[in-house]
Parts: structure tokens; C-alpha cells; sequence
């Protein structure tokens, strides 16, 4: 068995932090493959704190590793694990677990009180190994595709709803939106993080009432958040916001990422214009403290 060392990384190893995350997702169901822009905005994005990641080394190599976002989740300090990569050299070690060992002690001497993460549901060895820990599945997520050009829209928007960019967004109207809240990546706190990468459009109705609003990334096409009010719903505001978001959009495709499977009406929505389901994750919680 490797002899590893574990540490907590500085700000400094993040570059060698992502070349082992491009070595341990390269044979993942779905290969995941960041830029350097693309990780600073996922760091940036999802709140992750150097000081709070934790590397195991063999040597002078980075064999494994666990990503930290710290913040809030249902009213408690939470670390959210942003990706945990392990080499596939190194695999088999119950790495994942002794990783966790090592950070634990660190968050709870922190305040924090819970760890959340995301998993995929096929990823029946990950899933194992979080459990193992003392992470619970609290709900599924779906993850879908569709290429812009073959996204089905209405032919034209309805004449009394007017979209609009804005800059100062209203998170507790849109709130009011949703039937379910969104994952920690999607959720307003990491739209403000990202707030110069992302592009807020509200839809209005005649008397300039808010009734719906979407928040995406123009950049990587990654929807956040789709939501409108449901009285309005099935008019043509979905897609109307929907089609100013394809337009606005440098990338080819559009995607949303972990889409609550309770969220059948946005889900409905998305299959009716041709989006694919392209993954199904588990979302994991556990209290620390």
C-alpha cells in the first residue's frame, strides 16, 4: 500500500490541483476536462477555500484530493465537497475515506456543522464510499442537454411579457418561483459569487410585474436557474425566457445541471423542447457535529 501524505493545500497548488483532477475524471462516465478559466470559475463558482482542501501525496505526487466550498445549506455553516479525484494508480486505497479522516477534525474545529456533495447515481463504488462515512442521500438530481439548434421553441413570444436584463436581481420574488430549492452550485449565493459571469433576464407582464426569470452563463450555456411564477405558466414566458437565453449564449448547447426530480413542471418543460437527460446524481448530506 502507497505511503500517503495529507495536507491542506494553499492557493499556489490549485494549478496542480486541477492537473490531477484532469487525470482522475479522464476515464469518468462523463470525462470532465476544465480549462484553466473553466476551474478558476468553478472555484470562484462554488466557493471553494484552498485552505480547507485537502490533498494525499505519495512522494512528491498528487495522488488524490477533496475540493471545499464553505458556506450556508437550510441555515448551517456546510463544507460542500466541489469534486473529490483520486488517480487511478492510487484507487482501491479507500482513499476517499482516509481523506475525509483527515478534514473532518478541521471542520468541526471550524463551526462547521454538515458536509454536502453531489454523486452519481451509477457510481456505485463513490456512492459506497460516501455512505461508509456517514453520508445520507437526500434527494435525486438530473442533469440535461440539448444542442441550441435543436432546442423547440414556440414559434413567437406572447405580445403582453417583455424580457429584460437585469442588474440588481430580486432573490426573495424569485423564490416564489420555484417548487423546489436549487443545489448548492445553482443556488443565489453562487450566482453571486459569479455575478460578472452570469446573465440575469426577468419577464414582465404589461403592468411591468415580475413573473418569471432565468440566470445563466453565457459562456459554458449552464442554466442555474429557470423558474416563473405558476399562474403564468404554459403562456409562452418559459420559453420566451428561454429563447432570449439561447440567443445571449456563446456556446453551443444549453445545459441544466442537477435539477430536482420533484421539480416536474420545469423538468416537463425542458423534455417537451427536446432537452436530454443526460445524468442522474444523488444529493448527500451529513450532520458533523
Amino acid at each position: 500500500m502507497p505511503e500517503f501524505r495529507f495536507t491542506f493545500l494553499s492557493p499556489q497548488e490549485m494549478p496542480l490541483v486541477r492537473s490531477t483532477f484532469l487525470e482522475a475524471f479522464a476515464d469518468y462516465a462523463v470525462p470532465i476536462q476544465l480549462s484553466a478559466e473553466q476551474f478558476q470559475a468553478k472555484i470562484k463558482r462554488e466557493g471553494i477555500e484552498p485552505s480547507f482542501c485537502v490533498a494525499a501525496y505519495v512522494g512528491d505526487e498528487m495522488a488524490g484530493f477533496i475540493l471545499t466550498g464553505l458556506g450556508e445549506w437550510l441555515g448551517k455553516p456546510t463544507a460542500y465537497n466541489a469534486g473529490t479525484g483520486v488517480k487511478p494508480a492510487f484507487r482501491g486505497h479507500r482513499l476517499t475515506q482516509q481523506l475525509y479522516a483527515f478534514l473532518l477534525p478541521k471542520l468541526r474545529e471550524s463551526g462547521i456543522e454538515q458536509c454536502l456533495l453531489e454523486v452519481l447515481q451509477d457510481n456505485r463504488p463513490a456512492l459506497v464510499s460516501y455512505q461508509s462515512i456517514g453520508l445520507q442521500i437526500t434527494r435525486s438530481l438530473f442533469c440535461y442537454r440539448a444542442p441550441k439548434k435543436e432546442i423547440l421553441l414556440q414559434p413567437a413570444p406572447p405580445g403582453n411579457i417583455t424580457i429584460v436584463p437585469v442588474k440588481r436581481p430580486d432573490w426573495k420574488i424569485y423564490q416564489c418561483f420555484r417548487d423546489v430549492a436549487p443545489t448548492w452550485q445553482n443556488n443565489a449565493t453562487a450566482v453571486k459569487r459569479s455575478a460578472e459571469d452570469c446573465m440575469i433576464l426577468e419577464a414582465v407582464d404589461q403592468e411591468q410585474e415580475r413573473i418569471g426569470f432565468i440566470a445563466f452563463f453565457p459562456k459554458n450555456g449552464a442554466v442555474a436557474q429557470l423558474a416563473v411564477d405558476k399562474i403564468w405558466r404554459d403562456k409562452g414566458v418559459g420559453t420566451a425566457l428561454l429563447r432570449e437565453a439561447i440567443r445571449q449564449t456563446h456556446a453551443p448547447a444549453l445545459m441544466f445541471i442537477n435539477v430536482d426530480v420533484a421539480a416536474q413542471d420545469l423538468i416537463s418543460f425542458l423534455e417537451r423542447r427536446y432537452f436530454k437527460l443526460v445524468l442522474k446524481q444523488y444529493e448527500m448530506l451529513m450532520e458533523i457535529v
